[in-house]
């Protein structure tokens, strides 16, 4: 049966961790059946990496955003440095972008965040791109904003979704799309069920989010970032998946959370687990029907 083409509508392949072997990563990625990666760019930094790459591996769409854990390092020119990059690569979306006021992003004002993703939400609608957002217990600000500024005609990701379930409805009205990682992997089937169970079925995504959210399944089953000394036994990951479960349903309370509101282990994500991501909520999570489409892969 012929594998079912996958698209990662969310990854970091210029991250420094894993940039220097990105061209293996994405080989290796390709020959599971993962087809195009959609690269995302964090700050003015690393936004030319990602150009590069774009250009460089025929299956990478660039994205450039200002994420919101970088703003503090951002330039006067920011935004017409950004608009160039957009304007220069008519393929890009702009992220990543969003709001974050977990225990890294609450040390940015909040007022700031917000005005600096209106200023790319606008960039967005205005060049009609679509935009990936980063959402940190901010689930409610993020909402007013979206209710003040309307709707997204080229749509939005909400990238990592963990929830909440009750805010879907609303997020949809906007244009959103619902991109899941294996930062649900960690969650109650219960919660999960209840999540994807919300999200129309034309709106669901998968995305890897590497060299970040590891999922948390049988290591044996996962590819790993070449020579990373973080790769996990067995053992460990058994253990850090219990640890991870109680972390999350102690403090994501319902509310999105990414990165470090999700406990990962701090072992490097492979692309090509876009694969295992997918058969894993096709097996856990969602209707037969989803499972057997799953099968293909």
């Amino acid at each position: 049966m012929s594998r079912l083409a996958l698209f990662d509508a969310h990854c970091h392949l210029q991250d420094l961790r894993v940039a220097h072997c990105a061209p293996l990563l994405i080989k290796q990625a390709s020959e599971v059946g993962v087809r195009w990666f959609a690269v995302n760019g964090t700050s003015e930094d690393d936004w030319r990496s990602v150009k590069e790459m774009g250009e460089s591996q025929s299956t990478v769409i660039p994205n450039f955003g200002l994420h919101p854990w970088f703003i503090p390092g951002r330039t006067n020119n920011w935004l017409e440095t950004l608009k160039g990059m957009l304007e220069s690569t008519p393929t890009a979306a702009v992220g990543e972008i969003g709001l974050d006021l977990g225990t890294h992003g609450s040390k940015i004002d909040e007022a700031l965040q917000l005005d600096i993703l209106k200023a790319q939400l606008t960039l967005a609608r205005n060049l009609n791109r679509p935009a990936s957002l980063h959402c940190v217990r901010a689930i409610g600000p993020l909402q007013h904003l979206l209710e003040e500024m309307g709707t997204f005609p080229a749509g939005f990701i909400m990238h990592s979704f963990t929830g909440p379930a009750d805010a879907v409805r609303g997020l949809v009205k906007h244009g959103a799309y619902f991109s899941f990682s294996g930062f649900l992997t960690p969650l109650r089937a219960s919660k999960a069920r209840a999540i994807l169970q919300q999200v129309p079925r034309d709106r669901i995504l998968l995305e890897t989010d590497a060299p970040d959210a590891v999922p948390k399944v049988d290591p044996k089953s996962l590819l790993w970032v070449p020579d990373d000394s973080a790769t996990p036994t067995s053992g460990e990951v058994r253990q850090a998946d219990a640890d991870i479960r109680s972390c999350c349903s102690d403090k994501n309370d319902g509310k999105t959370a990414k990165k470090d509101e999700a406990c990962p282990l701090p072992a490097l994500n492979h692309p090509a687990n876009i694969r295992t991501v997918s058969l894993t909520y096709a097996k856990r999570f969602v209707c037969p029907v989803v499972f057997v489409l799953a099968g293909m892969l």
